[in-house]
């Protein structure tokens, strides 16, 4: 008798616990073959530098990714196919005399290439958990931009180069590991990491996401995070002040609002805030040794949803 009250009290006491266990969400991707799932991302960041110049650049971008989903495979991964869509950018910079905005329609190569941009397709592969197995396409895409007739070369690589930062290949890896690849690689937890490399204005940079996961309702699941990024080694580069080295520190935050029944992000303001140290090796009228700070803010606004079908 005393043996049957004692396992009676151990049941009610985990009975909580066991509910609990039974009711705690999948933090993973559950998407749907022939289904449609959009990412609406709009970009805004401002660089302050330190320099003689004190250059401000500021750029805007926005851009639609629609994501097809092929198939599901029996190993968990998940095979995709996106386009771009409805793409823009801007960027002004008085003291480099550069003002490009994709949809004023004032320049006719740039407004050509952005539209060359949304007629492609690629390919993806990715895990349950959201990490980025494969990439093919979006380099191609890029090669035959390469190949818009022009007799202004100059003009046409500054804006390649503009493209290429905010919608190349290195581009796109960044934005998916910031806001697709952030579930755990195990289940169940509740915090977690992700080691990335992000790419900032072409440059590689390590990057460590901590992940909590901090409430599930009927319809969200919430995540909070935080990021820190560090060179791993200085970069080398020839600009107009001369050969410089420079280094990019900084952090950035995240709030998550993911879909509880796909798992497809909702929405998630996202702001990273950057401090790149420029160190002169050789110039002709700077000093060696001489360190220039300069300050990037950069704010992520980024909104998702499954599209319905006709």
């Amino acid at each position: 008798m005393k043996s049957l009250l004692y396992i009676l009290l151990v049941l009610v006491i985990h009975e909580p616990v066991l509910k609990l266990n039974a009711q705690e969400p999948v933090l993973s991707y559950r998407l749907t073959p022939g289904e449609d799932y959009l990412l609406d991302i709009e970009i805004q960041q401002n660089t302050r530098s330190e320099s003689l110049e004190s250059e401000e650049i500021s750029l805007y971008s926005r851009n639609k990714i629609v994501f097809t989903v092929d198939s599901t495979g029996a190993d968990q991964m998940i095979y995709l196919s996106g386009q771009y869509r409805e793409l823009l950018i801007s960027m002004l910079a008085p003291r480099m005399n550069m003002d490009i905005n994709s949809g004023s329609g004032k320049n006719r190569m740039l407004s050509d290439m952005v539209d060359s941009l949304e007629t492609g397709r690629f390919h993806l592969v990715i895990a349950s958990n959201g990490e980025l197995v494969a990439l093919n396409g979006i380099g191609s895409l890029f090669s035959s931009l390469s190949e818009y007739p022009t007799g202004d070369t100059t003009e046409q690589q500054v804006i390649l180069r503009t493209l290429s930062e905010v919608y190349g290949p290195d581009a796109f890896r960044s934005l998916f590991s910031l806001f697709v690849s952030v579930y755990p690689v195990m289940q169940p937890m509740t915090s977690w990491t992700h080691d990335i490399t992000y790419y900032f204005n072409t440059k590689p940079v390590k990057m460590v996401n901590r992940y909590y996961f901090t409430k599930s309702t009927d319809e969200h699941l919430i995540i909070q995070g935080m990021g820190m990024l560090n060179t791993l080694q200085e970069f080398e580069e020839t600009t107009t002040m001369g050969a410089v080295r420079s280094t990019v520190s900084g952090n950035q935050t995240y709030d998550f609002y993911m879909d509880g029944e796909t798992g497809w992000l909702q929405r998630c303001v996202s702001r990273q805030r950057l401090l790149i140290e420029t160190t002169v090796v050789h110039s002709s009228y700077l000093p060696a040794g001489l360190k220039i700070p300069s300050y990037t803010e950069t704010l992520f606004e980024v909104k998702g949803r499954r599209l319905l079908q006709d």
